[in-house]
């Protein structure tokens, strides 16, 4: 029933691996063999919790209804886990959908065939318990389902070889993560296996044999990629039915004239297709900014996508991290000026080999992360920032105050300078900023569209400037509600996530023992005569300011909590508003990062 490489890999699964040999072999006579194929439902929330299953090839997704009716990804089950344990300890009906993702196999326990199993050995009884209670630890962990990430699919979108090449290079950046082969049509394990099989030769070769083939393979390294072929064949048929991540991939600097992408989306209409689909669009030198990356996105519905300069070691590494759930993200905060610590950090991550695979920022730390995206250097932020801010001096574009003290046409301005037309779709690097949606009452994340705007309404601090206004919804500064997206980034880029925050608290009292009317007159008096006392009263903006974040204090604890890495330099003795001292404040957040790479021992990425 099962060959003497699926028993030594079952022998070894977290569940059957603390079974003594006796009782091992005692089970192996109760489990039965079930194939589904890509698509195919296991069970449905409701149905009987009559068995368990075993992952002995292929991928699961779990999955929920929400009380709105859609369905909700719990979490995805590969190859040695396993799944209904709780049904065959309870009793009760599955609380879960369970999906093949592509072509899967699975060794299935009944209950009856479980009852007599525990009877031999109740051992199993606690190995289940305990895969039981880590799986409640973990929750529905994104980053683990992506660590288990087993086959992808490289689908080219036309005929010429940059998909091919594309391929092996991505199966190379893999190979520094974990044992990685290529398969194409033209050879399945190449001299490795003395496997050799072509689409023309398929008919020959029947289903059982191929599939055991590619089991084989999959079995001896821990990633295959397949690399499918331009026609839509059996062959590229094979190569989805067997991947746990579908990458389909594309030239940006070539239209797609010929119907290509039409093609490939009715193909995908057209069949029961549960994989995840990511977009990668090649480009030959620098990205192109003005591709109409959503547009691809949209007609493909794929979930993300990666942009990849083809002769660029480190673009494809990049894609390599973030798709198997090693990636590193980078989060900003807010804080003014002193946000232009953040440089010198990402100054010091560079130089120590760091990378950073997205980037995403508050206010401030918007305006930083969207400089480091559109793919500038540390130099270069640090001169346009010095040349900028001083000028523009957003905090003193004053207006009559029917909706802010100021106009904020010098920020729009500057901003329109800084990003020009770019999209947020077309940044080399995945970016994302937070805003706060007054209308909602919720943080807004911008993934879409114009840079500036996005970076726009992050930084507008309520009272100070006026908001930003898309669709009818206002938006004003992120920091009232999220200002270090810890949490967000964790979700959007499963791994490492470092973060800077440059929020310090400055002390805000005052030495008044009491005051509760203010003439701004009289204190404007007081502040043009040099012979006048003034008064120990915080101005107009330092107050405003001092709101916009004064709620999110103790969120921004939290996030430093959540994050792997958290950088704090030591930057409270600048003003929020002084735009003057940018070298100064990059050279203490570069020295400040210096010291923490040290003392944390992150080795960097070779």
């Amino acid at each position: 029933m099962f060959s003497q490489d699926k028993l030594a890999e079952l022998a070894a699964t977290p569940l059957f691996a603390g079974l003594t040999p006796c009782a091992f072999d005692e089970l192996l006579s109760e489990l039965q063999v079930k194939n589904l194929s890509g698509g195919a439902i296991l069970f449905r929330a409701g149905d009987a919790g009559d068995s368990m299953y075993v992952v002995l090839s292929g991928r699961l997704r779990v999955s929920v209804q929400c009380a709105d009716g859609a369905e909700e990804i719990i979490r995805e089950i590969a190859r040695g886990e396993s799944v209904g344990e709780l049904a065959l300890l309870t009793g009760e009906a599955r609380s879960a959908t369970i999906r093949a993702i592509r072509d899967t196999t699975l060794a299935m326990l009944s209950r009856a065939a479980f009852e007599r199993a525990i009877q031999f050995d109740p051992t199993l009884l606690w190995q289940i318990a305990v895969q039981l209670a880590s799986r409640q630890r973990q929750g529905s962990d994104g980053a683990k389902a992506r660590n288990n990430l087993r086959t992808i699919a490289v689908l080219p979108c036309d005929k010429s070889d940059d998909a091919n090449e594309f391929a092996l290079r991505l199966a190379n950046a893999l190979t520094n993560i974990a044992p990685t082969l290529c398969v194409s049509s033209e050879s399945i394990g190449g001299t490795e296996s003395g496997v050799k099989f072509s689409a023309a030769n398929e008919d020959r070769a029947t289903e059982a044999e191929l599939t055991a083939r590619l089991d084989a393979l999959e079995a001896n390294h821990r990633a295959v990629v397949y690399q499918g072929d331009a026609e839509l064949n059996a062959w590229t048929e094979r190569c989805i039915r067997q991947a746990d991540l579908i990458l389909v991939v594309g030239r940006a600097d070539v239209a797609s004239s010929d119907g290509a992408l039409e093609r490939m989306r009715d193909y995908f209409d057209s069949r029961t297709i549960t994989a995840r689909m990511e977009l990668v669009l090649l480009h030959g030198g620098d990205v192109n900014n003005d591709f109409t990356t959503a547009e691809w996105t949209a007609q493909l519905g794929a979930s993300a996508h990666h942009h990849v300069v083809a002769t660029e070691t480190a673009d494809v590494a990049r894609l390599a991290r973030l798709i198997t759930g090693n990636g590193i993200g980078l989060v900003l905060s807010g804080g003014g000026a002193r946000g232009f610590a953040h440089i010198g950090v990402i100054r010091a991550l560079q130089e120590g080999n760091v990378p950073i695979d997205m980037i995403g920022g508050t206010s401030m730390g918007a305006v930083i992360a969207a400089q480091h995206a559109l793919g500038w250097d540390w130099q270069t932020m640090a001169r346009v920032n010095r040349d900028e801010w001083p000028r523009c001096e957003p905090q003193k574009n004053y207006t009559f105050p029917m909706v802010a003290l100021n106009s904020a046409r010098r920020m729009d301005q500057m901003l329109r300078k800084m990003f020009g037309n770019a999209e947020i779709e077309n940044l080399r690097t995945n970016f994302f900023c937070v805003s706060t949606n007054l209308t909602t009452a919720t943080a807004k994340i911008h993934q879409q569209g114009a840079l500036w705007k996005a970076v726009r309404a992050s930084v507008s601090i309520p009272g100070i400037g006026p908001p930003a206004i898309e669709n009818g919804e206002i938006l004003v500064d992120g920091g009232l509600v999220d200002n270090l997206p810890v949490e967000t980034m964790k979700r959007l880029c499963q791994g490492k996530v470092y973060a800077v925050d440059v929020s310090e608290l400055v002390e805000f009292t005052s030495k008044l023992l009491e005051s509760y009317t203010v003439s701004g007159w009289k204190l404007l008096w007081q502040h043009l005569n040099p012979f006048s006392e003034k008064p120990d009263i915080p101005n107009i903006l330092n107050t405003l300011y001092r709101t916009t974040t004064v709620g999110g204090i103790r969120a921004i604890e939290s996030a430093k909590a959540q994050a792997d890495l958290c950088f704090e330099p030591p930057v409270g003795q600048f003003n929020v508003f002084d735009w003057r001292s940018v070298d100064k404040i990059i050279e203490v957040g570069y020295r400040y990062a210096l010291r923490k790479l040290d003392e944390s021992g992150h080795p960097g990425i070779d």
